[in-house]
């Protein structure tokens, strides 16, 4: 797992304020097994992350979450949802793809630091 900036602590907590009804977690008995961490900007869903205990991964349970995730986005009225990944990352690119999601080549992701 890669850290990145917005991952630390109070940006998770914050992100919590937030949209808490879109950061789902799949739990076996007490522990976390997986999560995912939705966001809606009033158009749009975004998927920001998604992991599985790598012990509990093939099992169904991102398959799951990404399901529940997409039916409280559309509750919203999202007609779309979106998750940027990382090209190197093909086991992600695998399983979106086997949940219906499409690469977009014609969209080139861009970013600025804001700090």
């Amino acid at each position: 797992m890669i850290l990145r900036p917005g991952d630390d602590l109070d940006s998770i907590r914050l992100k919590l304020q937030r949209d808490a009804d879109l950061f789902l977690v799949a739990r076996e008995g007490s522990v976390v097994v997986g999560c995912v961490m939705g966001g809606w900007d009033a158009r749009r869903g975004w998927i920001y992350h998604l992991a599985v205990k790598p012990s509990h991964q093939r099992r169904g349970i991102a398959r799951a979450l990404i399901l529940e995730l997409e039916l409280r986005l559309a509750g919203k009225g999202a007609k779309r949802v979106n998750a940027q990944i990382y090209q190197s990352n093909t086991a992600s690119l695998q399983f979106f793809s086997a949940c219906g999601y499409e690469v977009r080549p014609d969209l080139v992701m861009i970013g600025k630091a804001l700090r």
